[in-house]
């Protein structure tokens, strides 16, 4: 069977290529460096990288990343409600835990968890984003299994001070507060108009050679949005206990040393959630708060005693909080944890046709928490080498392997091979092949819950030491186009995996009452092969539209022991079939107009594939405008959920209908 799958996915990656359009004039291309780890092109890289740009974001009206990314092929956000509540992201069919997030090239992905809430990651400090699709743990290590996503954070160019002001509002109407207890007439509130205010400032400074940035927001949000919710609920219903107070703050300084660069920054953010729970099992005084701190630095330079010689060195220290509490069902859950890292790059350029890209990283994690039976701690030591090399002028070969040692797990060697075909100044035909993984977090390997007694019943969580990393192998082909009118990347790909980690309910007693043990187990083997496309056209110096769009055909092989053929057609839960995205721009210096559509398909939420037990597709559309009243002040209006769709992205959990935001940003 194993065999079969691995031709099968073979054979997808080696299909073909989509063909380039109409001639352009070359432009430079934008630098990324998440693919490589060092500088290099979009056309150069072997893997297929998607570029957010500050521009990019500023446009988007999106009031945190999440909002940023869902609009980019291959991604789908999963979130759980509206401002502050949290938002996971998916690319090509991965969980949330396979996405490797990273600020500045610093892991964010905790090894307690292993995932990132986007919705805590404000965007008003955000240079760009790079999004790499596809496996890259030869390079990454550990949860790069679906890709990687880079923050890239401002540095300071020029004094300036910028205030931004926000009000976000929701249609009044009557409705129903439900809690555990039954529900109570809300009655439509001008408070709807006022939902939800942000408060951001941000400066910048130069003194000298050295740039200094700081700033910080606020954040205060009721979420108390009201919907139609007639097929579940019966009638009008209103959100509660989903408010969202939080705030953070940064301060950063980059200047010139020893011929190179050296930057440091120190980060803050707090937060004050309700979790309401799903719209069947509601938890109407149930709250988060969560705390962190982070400090980093870092020192690069193209010139290490050598030309022939870089040298890219990053540390971070990161301490965070997450408290749990509903006073319903005591006690309170609260988990603590620090994080130490280094990580070194270094590019040898041996010639002009062969250099060695290498280096290494270290970390220190700690987990307190009031769900593992002791402080559980990991030590990570991992090497990297990756050796691109032409022997052809036109042809770039980049093979690329990492290790990667565990302290409380056995190691992992993870591969990549990439090869970049130049056919033009502005085009390439790319290609890879590789393996990727997930180690266990802690909470999978060491977790204890008594989840409560429910009609006689008791429920258990129990974490599982004896599992698996999850293994992924993939490959893509595909084709890269940047021109001054036009830019495309169209790939098809495929990746296999193996021993993904689900947790799973199993009742371990006969007789009445039940005892149930909820546990992760090894039991999901899928496969995922499909196609993508980005393209943007500048119609004029004016006029852009912007295209998204993935299609994966998820095939399941093995869920809770039971064993699928090619020709059961079973889904992956929560992979949609099709996700496509359309935007349009227009701007003349004064007036910008966005308008939006977004497209996702059905997807299930278990492994039956039935219409009970999946999720609805839906459209929604979001339109902005925007006009610079003077020189230094701009005012904005974005109009979220046109439509008034009610869709939810997890079981349960709707998003919100349609609303808009005002806001004002002053620059000095």
């Amino acid at each position: 069977m194993r065999r079969n799958i691995l031709c099968l996915l073979v054979v997808t990656a080696c299909l073909g290529c989509v063909p380039a359009g109409a001639q352009q004039t070359p432009e430079l291309n934008e630098v990324v460096v998440t693919a490589t780890r060092v500088d290099s092109s979009v056309l150069e890289s072997p893997s297929f990288v998607t570029v957010i740009t500050q521009k990019d974001i500023q446009e988007s009206g999106a009031a945190d990343l999440s909002g940023v990314l869902a609009q980019q092929s291959g991604v789908v956000v999963n979130g759980y409600g509206p401002v502050g509540q949290v938002k996971t992201v998916s690319i090509r069919g991965s969980t949330s835990s396979q996405v490797l997030v990273l600020v500045d090239g610093i892991r964010q992905n905790s090894s307690f968890d292993g995932f990132v809430d986007l919705s805590r990651i404000p965007v008003d400090n955000i240079d760009h984003v790079e999004i790499v699709q596809g496996g890259a743990s030869s390079l990454w290590g550990t949860g790069a299994v679906g890709g990687v996503i880079n923050i890239i954070t401002k540095k300071a160019a020029a004094p300036s001070i910028d205030l931004t002001i926000t009000n976000g509002s929701y249609i009044p109407h009557d409705g129903y507060a439900v809690t555990e207890t039954g529900s109570s007439f809300a009655p439509a509130s001008a408070a709807s108009l006022f939902d939800n205010q942000k408060v951001t400032l941000l400066l910048a400074d130069k003194v000298g050679d050295v740039g200094l940035t700081g700033g910080g927001s606020f954040t205060r949000a009721a979420n108390a949005f009201i919907w139609d919710d007639t097929s579940s609920f019966g009638g009008w219903r209103q959100r509660n206990n989903a408010q969202d107070v939080a705030e953070d703050a940064y301060a950063a300084l980059d200047l010139p040393l020893l011929g190179g660069s050296f930057s440091a920054k120190g980060s803050f953010d707090h937060s004050l959630i309700g979790v309401p729970g799903s719209v069947s099992i509601v938890s109407s005084q149930a709250t988060q708060e969560d705390t962190s701190a982070t400090g980093s630095f870092g020192f690069i330079t193209n010139h290490f005693f050598t030309d022939l010689l870089s040298f890219d060195l990053k540390g971070s220290y990161r301490y965070a909080k997450e408290t749990y509490d509903n006073p319903l069902y005591p006690p309170a859950s609260d988990h603590t944890t620090n994080a130490a890292t280094l990580d070194l790059t270094q590019k040898l350029s041996l010639s002009d046709a062969i250099s060695a890209v290498y280096g290494g990283n270290g970390s220190y994690e700690t987990a307190d928490s009031t769900n593992l039976a002791s402080r559980k701690d990991r030590l990570t030591l991992a090497g990297f080498l990756s050796l691109p090399f032409s022997p052809f002028q036109f042809l770039t070969v980049t093979p690329s392997v990492r290790y990667d040692f565990y302290s409380d797990f056995s190691g992992y060697l993870s591969y990549q091979l990439g090869a970049v075909v130049s056919l033009s100044d502005m085009t390439s035909l790319k290609a890879t092949l590789g393996s990727a993984y997930r180690v266990p977090t802690l909470s999978d390997l060491y977790w204890y819950s008594f989840d409560g007694s429910y009609f006689g019943d008791t429920y258990y969580s129990y974490g599982n030491p004896n599992l698996k990393p999850e293994t992924s192998y993939s490959g893509e082909i595909g084709l890269a186009l940047a021109g001054k009118r036009l830019s495309l990347e169209a790939s098809l790909f495929g990746r296999l995996v193996y021993d993904q980690i689900n947790w799973g309910n199993y009742s371990n007693t006969v007789s009445q009452p039940k005892v149930y043990i909820e546990t992760p187990v090894n039991i999901s083997e899928s496969f995922l092969p499909g196609a993508e496309v980005h393209a943007t056209a500048n119609v004029t110096d004016q006029l852009s539209l912007e295209a998204d769009y993935a299609f994966i055909y998820s095939l399941l092989l093995q869920y809770l022991g039971q064993s699928y053929q090619l020709s059961d057609d079973m889904r992956v839960p929560f992979v949609p079939l099709h996700n496509l995205s359309i935007t349009s721009r227009y701007t003349n210096g004064i007036h910008s107009l966005r308008l939006e559509v977004q497209y996702v398909s059905e997807k299930f939420i278990d492994a039956a594939n039935t219409a009970s037990t999946s999720l609805p597709g839906y459209v929604v559309m979001n339109a902005g405008y925007k006009i610079a009243a003077t020189e230094n002040m701009v005012f904005s209006l974005d109009l979220m959920n046109i439509l008034n769709t009610l869709y939810y992205t997890q079981s349960g959990y709707p998003m919100p209908p349609f609303s808009l935001e005002m806001g004002m940003q002053l620059h000095l």
